[in-house]
């Protein structure tokens, strides 16, 4: 059986550990050979293996996706080991200082926005070229529902958010005459420690087990559960396979029916 991405390359940035690293694993069960990409290489070396177990190759490149010059070594020392980038998934991402925005300050809005969007573009500037002289890609940010909504004491993540909607949408504009597609999936809760441990300081605060947080957070959703990592990746699998290659500039939400 051909797999959905047979033998295409994938470069994932914060694919080191956590969401990123379960979908850089997605990709290479449909096919994908994978280029780990995380500011801490000998953690990226766990993903590796894990995509090597798939049976497909994977190289681990260090890399600060707010570091210009280092985004352009990636994607050449990339193209060097494996000839071409089909696809870029932007994963890299923090979360804000949770705090209301008269509370926050300027060090909080740049070090957020500076990871969530300026890092999605110097993903962009440095893998693009590649794929527009090549005159075909995919590229797929990961961006979330906090950009389809207003949330107290998030304002600067959200915002970062909003913005990426803005960047992908103009981005597949420019890069659609040369074959090259731009789309968005923004999860909702996703199941995880990083959730799990966000619940537990919720379970706290109010004096409730975790088990009770995380169901009424689920009760406000349609399908009453937690999105999953294997989720995320069957749409990015989908985005970047044959099947996705007539959608671009889109955002899709995958929030088990949160945002309806």
């Amino acid at each position: 059986m051909t797999l959905q991405l047979q033998d295409k390359i994938a470069l994932v940035t914060g694919s080191t550990r956590g969401l990123g690293r379960e979908l850089a694993v997605g990709l290479a069960q449909a096919g994908a050979h994978i280029v780990v990409v995380g500011r801490d290489a000998q953690t990226g070396e766990a993903t590796a293996q894990a995509v090597r177990a798939a049976g497909r190759e994977a190289i681990v490149l260090a890399g600060d996706v707010t570091d210009e010059a280092a985004m352009e070594g990636v994607a050449a020392d990339a193209i060097a080991h494996f000839g071409r980038i089909d696809t870029l998934v932007c994963t890299a991402g923090i979360s804000g200082p949770g705090v209301p925005v008269w509370e926050s300050t300027a060090a909080d809005f740049r070090s957020c926005f500076d990871v969530n969007v300026l890092g999605v573009m110097l993903a962009m500037r440095a893998v693009l070229p590649h794929m527009i002289a090549a005159q075909q890609g995919r590229v797929i940010v990961i961006g979330g529902t906090y950009g389809h909504k207003g949330v107290a004491n998030a304002a600067i993540y959200a915002a970062s958010k909003w913005a990426l909607r803005g960047l992908v949408k103009s981005t597949a504009l420019e890069a659609a005459p040369f074959g090259v597609t731009c789309n968005m999936v923004a999860p909702g809760g996703v199941e995880g420690e990083r959730l799990r441990g966000q619940f537990q300081k919720i379970a706290d605060k109010r004096g409730e087990t975790l088990e009770a947080a995380l169901a009424r957070f689920n009760s406000t959703t349609a399908l009453g559960r937690l999105v999953t990592g294997d989720d995320i990746a069957a749409a990015i699998i989908h985005l970047a396979s044959d099947g996705g290659r007539q959608i671009t500039g889109q955002d899709i939400v995958i929030d088990s029916g949160t945002i309806v």
